[in-house]
């Protein structure tokens, strides 16, 4: 089947067209489970054995979009997508599965390495943008079926593992061979667990009522001068019934991408809310907080954000004020974004921008959020901890650079990532009062 252009639709193979919420609305191409379903679907007609399947990053694409912004970020996905449309024209399906990543679906050839090799050639290619050129990084994972893969998915997935070890081992290519298979098959099988999952209790997650699976553990921020604790910030758990504790760090991308993070967001916006409400003021009178982290999916769809955010207001009690509402730097267009926030703020919550320093946003765009807190991300107390003097004072000056910023900007502080004790006084001799950390403790389940 070929793809002519950007956002071009199929034209030959599996019948079923991909619905508009299958699709990547920058690109136009298949998006994560767009691209699963039409290979699920190709698999019904024909054998996927002549099919190899590229999994394909951007390395490094998050730097470009600090130095040069977000809508100059959008143009480079937009050209890797059209390079890959007009590099191959015989690809079988191509797809933007998320941020940086696209996969390439292409008739098997006896070297499926020379694709990757092609892959390199024309993505490596510099890029002319406002008199900026841009060389880019990339890796790819390949991966066509063997004995031990059963199914699209699987196939799918050990592209996705492909990728992941040449990440590891920092190189360029890597092809997916018979050892990986455990780990492809362990992928997919996460994947449908978790769908299922929430498909199944989407009436109790909706309903906030107990979830015998998914669960919310509590990390205070703390003022480091007073020792009060100044909220709570609540982090979501998966105790599987067969796997038991599965990292965060696996199933939220996966969520986001085969777009659960709505019913699930809701559910955790429902149960922290209802939870804070019953937590007791302490000897000074003060009653903690509770901070919620928003998916950047979520703002997807703002008036179901919204509506969840005063559901779980209205339902549990809680005064608004005590709501804190965490986002992270991303790609949203800012308006959008902007109108959301200042109506969580017209309620009486408060907003933070959760891991300053790692993603999207610009100086511009801090500037023109309506926040209340900003949230520096635990990597820069790493750097600053670094036995490498000048590493150290390099990190040491963006963190004061940083706070500077937040002073300026009239918005409070967070430090995330304080471990040791040591660390402390100097935080505090900056200015910052905040710290969120294992020096007082770890994520707990609620009492």
């Amino acid at each position: 089947m070929g793809v002519s252009s950007v956002g071009s639709e199929l034209t030959a193979g599996a019948e079923t067209q991909p619905s508009a919420e299958l699709t990547d609305p920058l690109t136009g191409l298949l998006g994560r489970l767009g691209l699963i379903n039409y290979l699920e679907a190709l698999s019904a007609e024909q054998s996927l054995a002549d099919l190899v399947v590229l999994d394909i990053e951007v390395s490094r694409f998050g730097r470009v979009n600090n130095s040069m912004g977000t809508q100059l970020g959008d143009r480079i996905i937009a050209m890797v997508a059209a390079r890959l449309v007009k590099s191959f024209p015989e690809a079988v399906a191509i797809g933007r599965t998320h941020g940086d990543h696209f996969t390439l679906c292409l008739p098997k050839e006896e070297d499926p390495q020379a694709f990757a090799r092609r892959v390199l050639e024309f993505l490596q290619r510099p890029l002319a943008l406002r008199g900026e050129v841009v060389v880019l990084s990339v890796r790819v994972g390949v991966a066509w079926m063997q004995p031990g893969l059963e199914s699209a998915a699987e196939l799918y997935h050990a592209a996705e593992i492909s990728l992941h070890k040449a990440k590891q081992q920092d190189v360029a290519i890597v092809c997916f061979d018979a050892e990986m298979i455990p780990e492809a098959q362990a992928s997919h099988r996460l994947e449908n667990d978790l769908r299922v999952s929430l498909v199944v209790n989407a009436a109790a997650l909706r309903g906030a009522l107990v979830n015998k699976e998914f669960l919310l553990y509590y990390q205070p921020i703390v003022n480091a001068r007073s020792g009060q604790v100044h909220c709570f910030e609540a982090l979501l758990r998966w105790h599987h019934p067969k796997r038991g504790w599965i990292s965060p760090a696996e199933f939220i991308p996966m969520a986001e991408e085969i777009r659960l993070m709505d019913v699930l967001g809701n559910w955790i916006l429902q149960r922290a809310c209802k939870e804070a409400s019953q937590w007791p003021a302490g000897a000074d009178g003060h009653t903690p907080g509770v901070s919620v982290n928003l998916s950047t999916t979520q703002f997807l769809q703002p008036k179901l954000l919204i509506r969840s955010v005063e559901s779980a207001l209205a339902e549990s009690g809680l005064p608004p004020e005590r709501l804190k509402l965490e986002v992270t730097e991303s790609a949203i267009p800012i308006e959008p974004l902007t109108a959301t926030l200042d109506h969580f703020r017209s309620l009486g919550c408060q907003v933070a921008l959760d891991d300053f320093g790692t993603g999207y946003s610009s100086f511009t765009q801090l500037y023109q959020l309506p926040l209340d807190y900003l949230k520096i991300d635990q990597s820069f107390i790493r750097g600053w901890e670094s036995q490498d003097r000048p590493e150290s004072a390099r990190y040491e000056k963006l963190i004061r650079a940083i706070l500077g910023l937040a002073s300026l900007l009239e918005l409070t502080p967070i430090v995330e990532g304080i471990e040791r004790t040591d660390e402390l006084p100097w935080i505090a001799d900056l200015g910052c009062e905040l710290v969120q950390g294992y020096v007082y403790a770890k994520a707990m389940p609620n009492a």
